[in-house]
């Protein structure tokens, strides 16, 4: 090839080159993002809206089925689910994956606009896009003071807050504790009736004073005024002064009938540290921003804040740090390379006796791995786990190439060609070989371009890492590995301490004794067609039956390693807040003092309170993690009618499933009746509580939320010349409050709010004594005119495509794939339930279990793509549709001993699972296990091109090539093997995908040696009997493509006449191993 001869003719362009590509490199190393994991762009977008003071079904009939009703129109839309609940609605938009968010965004937004009588209590509704990187805050601060928090809360809305969120790279700040201020109206209520004030009076005087009216413009000569009107309020004293009406005695202001004065919102939860009252902010960085810069920003934030607040008792502490996970995660995998990189050099030592020759080999490692930071930059992707897991994968590959170029520079100087010669002949011999393993090695990963879900979008970062990285070995083996050979490259010659260390570890006589054995084996097979017919056929059919026997049941995603560890409740509905707390404060007293724990955190609410507990160092291994957790569930057993249960977190999690971790099994019942959707949910849960490892089953729909609906009787209230709205909004007022405007306080807006002293309902029976205005002037109470009844409502309702639904969530133990539980869960859950179902109701598994399938699918096409492009690949490259195929052999025995070793690993290890990261390792195999295939058939065309008889040269390229094969298997399983073997911070994520490969490399080597000489022979001499000449024919076109010409092979011809093929070359060849 014309580049070799160049690159060794001009060695200062070429080191100029390598040393650019270093530098580029490096600086851009250091301009790449950070982060824990690939950012994963999910196609969903959710609508929030506001709606203070409603019940479930005030929320899903006023607010949620008529926003349903105009975004089930927007274009690209997969599944739209809502949940209504008290205060609040929510909905989620699923699209295609793929789809343009933005341009789905203004979609929405366009269709929200269409919304017609939206309740005037509501707030407009919140858009939000949705991936990977606003979900999980990367730190989690508190707030140490002894100060009322909400007073500290004002603080943090003022001040700590805004300072975070100026910190580059955050994305948003999430605040917990404490509650917002307001301006509370505190009614008089017999004041109002002796004056014959209605609240509604009330509440319309308020806002028509509370307002800025524009005015126009005039003109005075050469100045335009605009004219405004100005009256919103901005002092108290302003509120407490309106005019809310007239009489005899004269104007009844608001300070005659009403307490003005500033306030606290209600609280919804109570936070405490180590059981001590608290705030907390959430950090979220910005898409794409590195996470270890900006939590070196933000802990120079905390610093600043603390400065400012020294000696007035807020100081702010960081509890929860990722970038403690991210350097733990990245110290092992870099420290693996390391290994890794050391025990190929190791390796190579052993085989070629010769510093200088791995020298030349050591420099593609650091130049691949280096350069590929380039293009990790160019295609704005991060350093995380995966790309690093990538690059140690490739550590073992990237010396392939140089291996195979230097071993066949090694054998042209061993045929007494001086160094300058053997490099072009040796690196000129190879390269279609060479570009034929790295084409196909490169060409399965197009397949995972295709895949758009979460999994595909997790393997985007590492299918970059190795392709680029193998794909720079190619150049790097064709242009600075001949170049150093020509200057550096010495046989082994004399007694040197390599040669002793060889003779010491019987490296030399084993390689004869492997050597020998081959032939000895391959002379027997191809001595007999019928020995080799059975051999290939016995050999293919125990690969298949052992795959099969062995082929672990499939998961979804590594679930990690995190040192962090949630306590979930479910509770009875219908408890107070001050229940709630008093019932997580008894499980924090037997948390404290765990020596296993560092620091605690809990969230008292109304539903589903939490407990998050963060473990000490020394006790973050996956064993210790596995114990811990079954100690504190059995801790969190029996509290009087809750259930509870102790997961560790996912670094992968589904929206929707909060923190929680193990195995999520969703089940979607969807119907008409909440009261049958609940009926078929109970079947459903009671049956699902007697699968075997089912830890947990909780329920998003609750018909047990005790409820006192008021029953207005319509005669009544028309002769009272009352209407039933009217009641309504003085029942809301007097009860939970009403909103009658906004207050500017220094900047911020803060909500005016009317209600009744909380004094004034405490009981059940308060509530029958509101006294309700006539439009004849008199009072008379609520139990004249309405009925006051004791029920019960749900706490959420949830809709799937606009049919009412309810999710059942079953947590599974960790160590039960989730292909396992779906089908227990469908065999002896569902298929016994569906019979059963009344018409327009139905069951079926969601969530992860529907995400697997579809993540399944997806790769199951993309292997066979992978299988059809290499094939297609080759098939070019030697300008045969025969050969492909015998070198495709070797992948069943690849795919049997990487199933073999996955499934032996999760008998070890339970965490390494068949999931679909596993599941890229296959993928992978694909086009890496034929280049050792492809280096036999590739020369033993070479050798039929120079003269040889076909099935001699079978048996002299075996010989040939069973050195690069051995050494270039040996590297890349060696640098693999540090990170299958070692367990630590991050290595569930590639511990699988590792196992799938460096089994289907051991065991597919073994069998190739063997397996491919004799099937190539059987397809020659069937050739021969069936087409005479066929086999020249092909020989002939295999050098035309390869430029060897049509007589001889004029790049493996010696120079110093010693002709290919001759016996000084086989007698070398002998001495050589």
């Amino acid at each position: 090839m014309k580049i070799i001869h160049a690159c060794v003719r001009y060695p200062v362009t070429t080191m100029v080159g390598v040393i650019l590509a270093v530098l580029f490199g490096v600086i851009s190393l250091y301009r790449i993002p950070v982060q824990m994991t690939p950012t994963v762009d999910r196609p969903v977008i959710t609508v929030e809206t506001a709606y203070k003071g409603a019940a479930p079904l005030e929320v899903e009939e006023e607010v949620s089925n008529r926003l349903e009703e105009k975004l089930t129109s927007v274009e690209g839309l997969t599944q739209m689910t809502s949940s209504s609940e008290e205060d609040r609605s929510r909905v989620i938009l699923e699209f295609d994956w793929g789809t343009n968010k933005d341009i789905a965004r203004l979609d929405v937004s366009e269709k929200l606009g269409l919304v017609k009588d939206f309740p005037i209590d509501a707030d407009r509704p919140s858009i939000q896009a949705v991936n990977s990187d606003a979900e999980q805050p990367i730190a989690w601060i508190v707030v140490d003071t002894d100060l009322p928090i909400n007073q500290v809360r004002v603080e943090g809305d003022d001040v700590i807050r805004p300072k975070l969120e100026r910190v580059p790279g955050v994305g948003a700040v999430w605040m917990f504790g404490g509650e917002d201020r307001e301006v509370r109206v505190t009614l008089d209520y017999a004041a109002m009736g002796a004056r014959g004030l209605t609240v509604g009076a009330l509440r319309e005087a308020l806002l028509r004073e509370n307002r800025n009216t524009k005015g126009g413009r005039i003109d005075e000569g050469k100045r335009r005024y605009a004219v405004r009107t100005v009256g919103s309020f901005t002092a108290l004293e302003q509120v407490r002064n309106i005019i809310v009406a007239q009489s005899a005695a004269g104007p009844v202001y608001l300070r005659d009938i009403a307490k003005v004065s500033f306030d606290y919102e209600d609280p919804i939860n109570r936070i405490r540290v180590n059981r001590k009252p608290t705030m907390g902010f959430g950090i979220l960085r910005k898409t794409g921003a590195n996470t270890v810069e900006v939590m070196a920003e933000v802990k120079q934030a905390i610093q600043a804040i603390n400065r400012v607040y020294n000696g007035r008792g807020i100081q702010l502490r960081q509890v929860y740090d990722e970038t403690d996970y991210i350097y733990q995660a990245r110290g092992l995998v870099t420290g693996n390379i390391y290994v890794g990189g050391a025990l190929a050099v190791a390796v190579l030592l052993l085989f070629l006796g010769s510093v200088s020759g791995v020298s030349v080999i050591a420099v593609a490692i650091p130049v691949s791995v280096v350069a590929t930071f380039i293009f990790i930059y160019v295609l704005g992707r991060s350093i995380n786990i995966i790309s690093l897991a990538g690059l140690a994968f490739a550590v073992g590959m990237v010396v392939d190439n140089s291996i195979v170029v230097l071993e066949n520079i090694y054998r042209h100087r061993e045929m007494g060609k001086d160094r300058w010669q053997a490099a072009m002949d040796g690196g000129a011999e190879v390269w279609g070989a060479v570009l034929a393993s790295t084409l196909t090695t490169l060409a399965v990963f197009i397949p995972i371009l295709f895949v758009q879900d979460e999994a595909g979008q997790l393997f985007r970062d590492i299918a970059i890492a190795i392709s680029v990285a193998v794909g720079l070995s190619l150049i790097v083996s064709l242009t600075v590995v001949p170049m150093l050979s020509a200057r550096l490259l010495r046989t082994a010659e004399g007694n040197t301490w390599l040669t002793r260390l060889q003779g010491r570890l019987g490296v030399c006589a084993f390689g004869s004794f492997v050597q020998r054995l081959l032939a000895w084996q391959l002379g027997w097979l191809l001595r007999g067609v019928a020995r080799r017919v059975v051999f290939v056929g016995f050999l293919t059919a125990a690969s298949v039956t052992l795959a099969w026997a062995f082929f672990p049941p499939i998961d979804y995603l590594p679930k990690g390693n995190r040192n962090l560890i949630f306590a979930f409740f479910r509770t009875p509905a219908g408890l107070n807040l001050d229940e709630m707390d008093r019932m997580i404060r008894d499980v924090e007293e037997k948390f404290a003092g765990m020596e296993e724990i560092e620091r605690f955190f809990a969230v008292a609410r109304t539903q589903n309170p939490i407990i998050g507990l963060l473990a000490k160092n020394e006790h973050t291994d996956q064993d210790s993690m596995r114990r811990l957790v079954g100690k504190l569930s059995g801790m969190v057993q029996g509290i009087p009618g809750v259930q509870a249960f102790v997961t560790q977190s996912e670094l992968f999690r589904r929206r929707g499933t909060g923190f929680i971790g193990g195995v999520n099994l969703q089940v979607d019942v969807r119907g008409d009746s909440l009261e049958e959707i609940q009926r078929i949910a109970a079947d459903i849960e009671g049956r699902a509580r007697r699968m075997p490892g089912v830890r947990f089953v909780n329920s998003s729909f609750d018909l047990g939320n005790p409820e006192l609906q008021v029953h207005v009787d319509r005669e009544k209230a028309s002769d009272l010349g009352v209407s039933i709205r009217e009641v309504g909004d003085i029942i809301e007022t007097l009860v939970n409050g009403t909103q009658a405007g906004l207050f500017r306080d220094q900047g911020k807006e803060l909500d005016i709010v009317l209600r009744a002293p909380l004094a004034d309902f405490r009981k059940t029976q308060d509530l029958s004594k509101i006294k309700v205005h006539t439009a004849d002037g008199r009072m008379v109470q609520l139990s004249d005119l309405a009925e006051i009844r004791q029920a019960l409502g749900p706490t959420k309702i949830e809709h799937i495509d606009r049919d009412r639904s309810l999710t059942l969530t079953v947590n599974i133990s960790d160590e039960i794939p989730l292909q396992v539980a779906v089908d227990r869960m469908k065999r002896e859950v569902l298929d016994p339930v569906r019979p059963g179902l009344p018409l327009g109701y139905g069951v079926d598994v969601a969530g992860r279990a529907r995400d697997l399938a579809r993540a399944w699918d997806a790769l199951k096409w993309s292997f066979l793509l992978a299988l059809l492009i290499t094939y297609l690949l080759m098939a070019s490259l030697f300008e045969s549709w025969s050969y492909p195929l015998i070198i495709m052999f070797s992948v069943p025995f690849a795919a049997t001993g990487g199933v073999l070793l996955v499934s032996a690993m999760n008998w070890l290890e339970p965490s390494v699972k068949m999931d679909t990261v596993t599941m890229l390792g296959f993928i992978i195999l694909t086009g890496t296990v034929v280049n050792n295939a492809i280096l036999i058939v590739h020369q033993a065309l070479n050798h039929a091109a120079s003269g040889l008889p076909m099935r001699e040269a079978i048996l002299e390229s075996s010989r040939d090539r069973m050195r690069p094969i051995f050494m270039t298997t040996t590297t890349t399983v060696l640098g693999m093997l540090p990170l299958v073997a070692s367990s630590g911070a991050g290595s569930e994520l590639y511990r699988g995908l590792g196992a799938a490969i460096l089994g289907g490399l051991s065991v597919s080597t073994l069998f190739t040696l063997v397996m491919i000489p004799a099937l190539f022979s059987l397809w020659v001499d069937f050739l021969e009997w069936a087409r005479p000449g066929q086999t020249e024919a092909s020989v002939q076109a295999f050098a035309e493509m390869s430029g060897l010409g049509g007589g001889g092979n004029g790049a493996a011809a010696s120079t110093n006449g010693a002709p290919a093929g001759s016996q000084a070359q086989t007698d070398v060849r002998e001495k050589r191993i």
